[in-house]
């Protein structure tokens, strides 16, 4: 297994750190978890503002490079709800030679926000949590590197069917390497939307793989050659379909 940082993201009071726990337990305690949260406190949320956020991801920025380079792995506990938080991650992993992942924590807003009213520590602001909610850069919409590697609903997952596959995917996890983009960022999102599409109806279609992770993976192998190649929409899909087919 090679070195990683795992990035998650997702609102607020999501289940993020529930998550992180149960991934450093079934990994054997061998990984470090960084949480924003050990720099918040309730007067943190007095009067919130953006501005408020960067000496806190600072820290914990900070704080990852130093275990990234005393050789340990890393889970950034984190909403790392724009593009460029998670790519500032990426940057410490591609500088350190050891591998990246995204996890998003999908819970909707009414649970979170649900869960924040019921929590025993600090509550967090409504408006706070809504806030990020409007802003949230879903992830693999504009960059493969930020294409997660699972999506996980802590309202209605199983768990330990989730926490499997999230192993397994860390395990398999390459060495960051820079992608170069051939295409433009219009010319991505409209091959991403379309590959998301037509894996779409291949699962209507094959609802038995609907729990593969290979198709997920293929889409994301399929989209990569594509962004290179400079691949028609009808080439990609075409292409996607003949390799997504393969697991029938």
């Amino acid at each position: 297994m090679n070195q990683f940082i795992l990035a998650l993201c997702g609102l607020p009071s999501s289940g993020k750190s529930r998550l992180a726990d149960a991934i450093q337990k079934a990994m054997d305690y061998e990984i470090a978890i960084v949480r924003t949260d050990e720099w918040r406190n309730e007067s943190y949320y007095t009067n919130w503002n953006p501005e408020k956020e960067k000496p806190v991801r600072q820290a914990a920025l900070n704080m990852v490079e130093k275990l990234v380079n005393d050789g340990k792995s890393v889970i950034h506990d984190d909403t790392n709800y724009y593009t460029s938080m998670r790519h500032e991650l990426l940057k410490i992993a591609l500088d350190n030679r050891c591998a990246f992942a995204v996890i998003h924590v999908s819970t909707p807003l009414d649970v979170a926000l649900k869960w924040n009213n019921e929590r025993a520590g600090t509550r967090i602001p409504d408006e706070v949590i809504e806030r990020i909610n409007e802003r949230f850069d879903l992830p693999g919409r504009r960059y493969l590197w930020d294409d997660s590697i699972m999506e996980v609903n802590m309202a209605n997952q199983d768990m330990d069917k989730a926490i499997v596959e999230i192993v397994d995917s860390i395990m398999e996890l390459e060495i960051a390497v820079p992608e170069p983009r051939l295409v433009t960022n219009t010319e991505f999102e409209r091959l991403d939307t379309e590959t998301r599409r037509t894996v779409s109806e291949f699962l209507e279609k094959h609802q038995h793989l609907r729990e593969s992770r290979e198709v997920s993976k293929i889409r994301r192998n399929v989209l990569r050659k594509a962004s290179r190649r400079r691949f028609s929409v009808r080439k990609v899909n075409e292409v996607l379909l003949d390799e997504l087919r393969e697991l029938l």
